[in-house]
């Protein structure tokens, strides 16, 4: 393989993954929170994310008040010690606050670990193990309790020395049971703070890590349940918008997924031959019912030249059967070419033609069948010509369909106005009736074949259905206003060439 080959296949198979990618993408973007990803997100994962903040939460306080009243029941044992010492050996031996508070200090062995504070009822007399006598002590609300006589301690910001303590304060008696001072027991908790740290982040670690995992097992599911359940909904869409070639593709799964989309692939290539068996019939029988009908008005016409002959009960009997014919004889031939349009055999014979001409003559065509119906058509004929690429026939069977449905939905004494403009390199023909209208539930489907909605009106429903077709052949476009009761307004578009205009002009 040659330096060529090799880049050549390395550009197919980007252009695959591109491919590929893009619709992920797009699947992605159109499911997505949405359906049942948006519920496993919040029945699952944002239920998974609420616990795990909850527990963690929990546990960091648990945690944290073990260590705190871990330290606090630390330096209440020592503290207790401390002031039976006070109470049966120091104060008996000195016999003197000062004296006595002075040795308790010395005799103090935490130093390294904790701090004591002693002084009298009013605080006159303090010392610390840390620097001995103190002019006066920091008073925190355990300090005030121990001096009330009981035991009491509180958490918080020291302010001589802005570091987060704890202290547990008590009151120290004689031997004969007077308070005579306080002792308070301090430590820093910049240690256990620092410890409680490290263990939060250990936990938010350990929720971090639960979440990613279930974030992770969800992308699994959603990679494996979701998405290919979306690819099989966009396939059933396009199969129920009449694309018969559309398959659901992706990995063969030996699951319900993957038999699921084995079903629609198999429901779709029996719809496809149904339909397939179902056009070859429509044609068959098209063209069957040509020839009898050819017959049919053949003979009619001939009977109708010689009518004179007739009386009055046969020749309009001839003249129902003329008539009869000949909308079946429309009837046929809407139905070859709605079978042509879906089997893709219908071919445009495009010439340059007068488009503005050519609808001017079906609008005179169509005034006397409006007149004979006590319907007026206004059109007001125009000057230009609108010069076009198209199928005259097909553009003319459009025009005929179009302006045959305002009048059969028309009442009698009503009119119906007719319009033509160029707009923006656009030719616009306009037809509007005041008659019965389009209900809002029929409107969205008024251009699917065999389509009726609620109108009792006689009629194949294939007309605009195909007219609609040629017009997407022709690269223009047919739309439909309406309102129930109130009328209706078509329009039918050409896309015109700048310099055909500039040519005409």
């Amino acid at each position: 393989m040659n330096k060529r080959q090799w880049l050549e296949n390395l550009r197919e198979k980007i252009e695959s993954l591109k491919e590929k990618l893009s619709i992920w993408v797009d699947v992605v973007r159109k499911h997505i929170f949405t359906g049942i990803t948006r519920r496993w997100l919040i029945n699952v994962f944002g239920v998974t994310l609420l616990v795990v903040v909850l527990i963690f939460t929990v546990m960091g306080a648990i945690i944290q008040n073990f260590y705190y009243n871990n330290c606090i029941s630390t330096l209440k044992a020592s503290g207790d010690y401390m002031s039976k010492y006070f109470e049966r050996y120091i104060y008996p031996e000195y016999r003197s606050i000062s004296a006595g508070l002075m040795a308790m200090v010395e005799d103090f062995e935490d130093k390294s670990i904790m701090e004591m504070q002693v002084a009298s009822m009013s605080g006159s007399i303090a010392y610390s193990s840390t620097g001995f006598e103190m002019d006066s002590l920091y008073e925190t609300n355990d300090l005030l309790q121990a001096r009330g006589g009981k035991t009491a301690h509180w958490i918080g910001k020291y302010q001589p020395s802005g570091e987060q303590v704890v202290s547990v304060s008590m009151p120290l008696y004689t031997d004969d049971g007077i308070q005579v001072g306080t002792l308070r027991m301090m430590s820093s908790l910049k240690a256990v703070d620092r410890t409680l740290m490290h263990i939060n982040w250990m936990i938010v670690g350990i929720g971090f890590f639960i979440v990613i995992l279930t974030a992770f097992t969800g992308t699994y599911f959603i990679k494996s349940i979701v998405l290919p359940v979306g690819f099989i909904n966009d396939t059933a869409l396009e199969i129920a918008k009449g694309n018969m070639t559309a398959r659901v593709k992706f990995e063969e799964k030996n699951d319900e997924i993957g038999r699921l989309g084995q079903t629609i692939n198999t429901m779709a290539e029996e719809l496809s031959q149904t339909e397939r068996l179902k056009n070859e019939f429509i044609s068959s029988i098209s063209h069957e019912l040509r020839t009898p009908l050819t017959a049919i008005r053949g003979w009619t016409e001939t009977m109708l030249a010689g009518a004179e002959n007739m009386d009055g009960t046969t020749k309009r009997g001839v003249e129902i059967i003329y008539s009869e014919t000949e909308r079946l004889s429309k009837m046929v031939e809407e139905l070859l070419d709605m079978s042509r349009l879906q089997n893709g055999s219908m071919k445009l014979s495009v010439e340059q033609t007068d488009l503005l001409a050519e609808f001017e003559e079906t609008v005179f065509m169509m005034c006397e069948r409006a007149k004979s119906e006590d319907i007026l058509i206004e059109y007001i004929p125009e000057e230009a010509d609108i010069p076009a690429l198209v199928d005259k026939d097909r553009v003319k069977q459009v025009f005929f369909n179009v302006i045959d449905n305002a009048i059969k939905h028309s009442h009698a004494g009503g009119r119906i106005e007719i319009a033509a403009r160029v707009e923006e390199q656009r030719a616009l023909f306009i037809v509007e009736d005041h008659g019965e209208g389009i209900s809002a539930e029929d409107l969205p489907h008024i251009k699917d074949m065999f389509y009726k909605g609620s109108s009792q009106k006689r009629g194949s429903g294939i007309g605009l259905g195909v007219s609609d077709e040629i017009m997407q052949l022709h690269g223009g476009s047919l739309e439909i206003e309406s309102t129930l009761n109130v009328g209706t307004v078509v329009t039918i578009s050409f896309p015109i060439e700048p310099e055909k205009e500039e040519a005409a002009d």
